[in-house]
């Protein structure tokens, strides 16, 4: 069953398009992943999800409903969420304070307090400095934040844009497998990353975008021996041979 649907999508900014036509779907309890290059509109679509860039045609089911023309706070309320680029976590705010951020449409104060604490099961290194200024933390240990702090909205769909950017290797890894351990949990996933060979070694289905179209679309272990995917993102594709010419 399809959590989330998107049909026909487009969306400009001012005179440009950033997305065109682009149309997907991520079924209930899978990962599934949107590869390109930078300007494919693999933000816009993440954008376009929460409701924070508004569609110019086409249309945002989920879950069942028509959500296209519903305002942020409320797709929010319905269970999606968007871990954004760059963390932006509020470094001027203690650790235990940005994960309350993450519930602020919650009323359930005794429900919230039991999943902060289950988040520091989780995250081991927020625990010891929950009181502390988010400043405090290295970038993974910010991402790890973000990512619990999302968790604190309850969320049936949870979006991440290029989580693994600026992290180390050690970090990545932990990543990934954190991402897989949600998943596995019941959570549905939708991953923009630019660490290609993982994606696709962690999602269930993938979409290709290029200037804000689907280029391709389907199986991950399909789309990763495409050698027009593998010479534009893996960098593992052998160059075609030079035509030889005779005088």
């Amino acid at each position: 069953m399809a959590l989330l649907e998107i049909s026909d999508l487009a969306v400009d900014y001012g005179r440009i398009r950033a997305l065109s036509g682009v149309s997907l779907s991520v079924r209930e309890g899978e990962i599934a992943t949107v590869l390109g290059a930078n300007g494919a509109g693999k933000s816009t679509l993440l954008r376009a999800v929460i409701g924070t860039a508004r569609a110019a045609q086409g249309g945002i089911r989920f879950a069942g409903s028509e959500i296209t023309r519903t305002p942020p706070h409320a797709r929010l309320a319905q269970g999606i969420v968007l871990v954004p680029e760059g963390r932006r976590i509020l470094i001027s705010l203690t650790i235990e304070e940005n994960l309350r951020l993450g519930a602020h449409l919650r009323r359930d104060g005794a429900a919230i307090q039991r999943e902060i604490e289950m988040i520091y099961e989780r995250f081991p290194n927020l625990a010891g400095r929950r009181t502390m200024a988010a400043s405090c933390l290295s970038g993974g240990e910010q991402q790890m934040l973000a990512i619990g702090r999302a968790l604190m909205a309850k969320p049936r769909l949870m979006m991440l844009d290029e989580p693994s950017l600026g992290l180390s290797p050690l970090f990545v890894e932990r990543l990934f497998d954190l991402l897989g351990e949600l998943n596995r949990d019941g959570l549905t996933i939708l991953l923009v990353e630019q660490n290609t060979g993982k994606a696709l070694a962690a999602a269930d289905s993938a979409t290709v975008l290029e200037l804000g179209r689907v280029l391709m679309a389907g199986d991950p272990r399909k789309l990763a021996a495409d050698p027009a995917l593998q010479a534009a993102y893996l960098g593992t594709a052998k160059p075609a041979p030079s035509p030889v010419t005779t005088p």
